[in-house]
C-alpha cells in the first residue's frame, strides 16, 4: 500500500508519543499477524486507550535480565515493530485478545516520562536499506525453489505457503513474511527482525530454509532407510 504525503506525516506525530507493550523473545515483522493476550491491569489500559484512539503501539523486546525489575520499567530494545490493532475482544473480566498487525519497523529514540501505568516512547519509523543493483529477481527464485522443496515436506500447508509466496509482490514483504512464519530460533529471528539491510536479510533467511530444507530431507531419509 502507498503512503501519502499526509499519512507519513500523521504516523510521524503518532510515534512522538506511542505505546509500546514489551515482551521477550517476541517480535512483530511488518505484515505479520500476531495473537495476543492482554491481561496486566497496565496493558488492558494500554489497550483500551489504543483502541479509543487509532489502535497503533509497538511490540518491544525485553532485553535480559528484565525479571528483576519487570513490574518496572525494564531495559527494552531500539528496534521495535510498529503494529495496529486489527481485531479485538474485551473479555468479562476485563482482559483482551487481540489481533495485532505488523506495519514496520521503529527505532525508539527515548522513554518518555509516565503519564500513565504503560509505557510510552518517542520512535522513529526505520526503512529497509536496498544496495543499486541488489538483484531482487534472482533472491526471489531462490526463495521460491526453496518453497517449493520445503512445502512438499509439510503435508496439506505446503499448498498455502506456495500460495503465500507467489501472492507476495514485494521482496521485502515476502522476505518478512517468511521469517515471521518459518523461523523458530531466537536469536535468528531477532537478527532478521532488526537487519535494515535488504541483502543482509535475504541471505540469512535463505541460508536458514536452506538448513531446514536439508534437516527435513535427512530426516526422510533416515525413516526410508
Amino acid at each position: 500500500m502507498t503512503e501519502s504525503r499526509d499519512d507519513r506525516e500523521r504516523l510521524r506525530d503518532k510515534l512522538q508519543r506511542l505505546p509500546i507493550f514489551p515482551l521477550y523473545r517476541v517480535q512483530l515483522f511488518p505484515r505479520a499477524i500476531l495473537p495476543l493476550y492482554i491481561f496486566e491491569p497496565r496493558y488492558r489500559e494500554m489497550t483500551a486507550a489504543c483502541l479509543a484512539g487509532d489502535g497503533l503501539m509497538a511490540l518491544a523486546q525485553l532485553k535480559p535480565g528484565f525479571e528483576a525489575d519487570y513490574q518496572g520499567r525494564p531495559p527494552v530494545r531500539s528496534m521495535a515493530g510498529l503494529g495496529k490493532i486489527i481485531a479485538h475482544r474485551e473479555n468479562a473480566d476485563g482482559t483482551y485478545n487481540i489481533l495485532l498487525e505488523g506495519l514496520g519497523r521503529v527505532r525508539i529514540d527515548e522513554e518518555l516520562p509516565p503519564e500513565h501505568s504503560y509505557r510510552e516512547v518517542r520512535a522513529h519509523r526505520v526503512r529497509d536499506r536496498i544496495a543499486e543493483g541488489f538483484d531482487q529477481q534472482t533472491v526471489r527464485e531462490t526463495l521460491r525453489l526453496l518453497i517449493d522443496k520445503l512445502s512438499k515436506t509439510i503435508g496439506e500447508s505446503g499448498a498455502s505457503l506456495r500460495s503465500l509466496c507467489a501472492e507476495t509482490k514485494r521482496l521485502p514483504c515476502l522476505i518478512d513474511v517468511l521469517s515471521s512464519a518459518l523461523i523458530q530460533k531466537p536469536v535468528l529471528r531477532r537478527r532478521l527482525f532488526e537487519c535494515r539491510d535488504l541483502a543482509t536479510r535475504a541471505e540469512l533467511l535463505i541460508v536458514s530454509l536452506a538448513k531446514i530444507v536439508a534437516g527435513l530431507n535427512s530426516e526422510g531419509q533416515s525413516e526410508l532407510n
